[in-house]
């Protein structure tokens, strides 16, 4: 890795890191000392050309600034009672509240001896916070009474996590075309694409860390834990010479140009295929 890339932020320094890897290149950091409008890093590539290089995250609203927050709490607040606790949060937006009052649905709950607080609001129970939880808000509680909150020296906090996803999984990938296609209409991608049309390079080269969240969950999921290449280009604007995709949780990367999609396990030492 160039030492200049040390002091430009993670997601670049990464996708720098994961581009000198798989291409031999060496990342100079170019968005800087005023520059505007400028791609992030140029790279210089082996066989002396240049390259464009341009980092965007792609992430369902709000995903990012949940992980931010209960990252910063290392995912878990104060236990109320005598169970452990799980909680899933869908909105940024629901936390404020859900943080004040989780211990009371949770202690409302171990007192009528249920692990779901659905079942008191289907009972009809008459608590605000309750009815707050179940209607309007995203979250999720559930409650493990064969799991104590304290146990010996063990403590364990309530885990808060943000909400999951599930359904089928598009092993073969022929969703991804349609599903990047919708997720490139997100109002910041423009700027980027105008970013590297603008820019004087051999190529031009798009990185996107995906985001669990930022696909439909079978296409998210058929890229995080498959080996299958796409089958059909992806849709960008035609200024855009590579794309690279960076599914979280993957130890793949998928680069496509215009020989079509490859794909490369950067953070393992030992190549596969």
């Amino acid at each position: 890795m160039s030492e200049r890339t040390r002091d430009i932020p993670a997601d670049e320094r990464a996708a720098c890191q994961i581009a000198e890897r798989v291409l031999g290149a060496t990342a100079i950091p170019w968005d800087i000392n005023g520059r505007q409008g400028a791609v992030d890093a140029m790279l210089l590539l082996p066989s002396g050309k240049t390259a464009a290089f341009e980092v965007t995250k792609l992430a369902a609203d709000g995903a990012l600034q949940i992980d931010s927050i209960l990252a910063r709490v290392n995912h878990s607040w104060p236990s109320p009672g005598e169970w452990w606790w799980s909680i899933q949060i869908g909105s940024p937006l629901d936390i404020p509240k859900l943080r004040q009052c989780y211990a009371r649905i949770a202690l409302l709950c171990e007192a009528y001896g249920v692990d779901d607080p659905y079942a008191l609001w289907r009972a009809n129970h008459d608590d605000s916070d309750l009815a707050w939880l179940i209607e309007d808000s995203s979250a999720v509680m559930h409650g493990y009474p064969s799991v104590p909150a304290v146990d010996g020296d063990v403590k364990r906090d309530v885990m808060v996590v943000p909400r999951g996803r599930g359904g089928g999984v598009d092993r073969s990938l022929l969703g991804l075309q349609s599903a990047l296609n919708d997720a490139f209409q997100a109002p910041h991608m423009a700027s980027h694409f105008e970013k590297i049309a603008r820019a004087d390079a051999d190529e031009h080269h798009l990185f996107v860390p995906l985001h669990f969240t930022a696909l439909p969950f079978n296409v998210a999921y058929g890229l995080m834990e498959g080996d299958t290449l796409p089958p059909d280009p992806p849709p960008v604007p035609t200024s855009i010479t590579h794309l690279w995709l960076a599914p979280q949780f993957a130890q793949r990367v998928l680069l496509w140009s215009s020989g079509g999609w490859q794909q490369h396990w950067p953070y393992d030492s030992s190549p596969k295929g």
